[in-house]
């Protein structure tokens, strides 16, 4: 995978491991707080992942945002984190073949998500 990974995370602590493990496995990660700043990334760069917690700051939903960019880049693998919900989460409004990861997780886990996004996304 070429080209820069997309995480947004609110939890400066969260944002770290993630970008440890990713940065670790050779991916280029550019981290983003909010949804306004991802989107605000997106105009100069294409990201070729998107990670995002599911619950942003200002009331944004990271399923919204993945949607949104899904619009523009219909091929963008989505993983989508929480700790508000179980492991088998249902969310309605993720687009199609959306990882889910429920915090905390493994390594192991994170990289099992990225690869299933990535084998899904259309």
């Amino acid at each position: 995978m070429t080209g820069p990974v997309l995480l947004v995370e609110d939890d400066p602590a969260i944002t770290l491991i993630v970008e440890t493990v990713l940065k670790a496995a050779g991916y280029d990660v550019h981290a983003a707080r909010h949804a306004q700043e991802a989107l605000d990334f997106t105009t100069r760069t294409t990201p070729v992942l998107l990670i995002s917690d599911l619950n942003l700051p200002g009331g944004a939903n990271g399923a919204t945002l993945a949607t949104t960019l899904r619009a523009t880049l219909p091929s963008l693998p989505v993983v989508l984190i929480s700790g508000e919900f179980g492991e088998n989460a249902f969310l309605p409004d993720a687009p199609p073949g959306t990882a889910y990861l429920a915090k905390p997780f493994r390594r192991a886990s994170l990289t099992e998500a990225i690869a299933h996004a990535r084998d899904y996304a259309p």
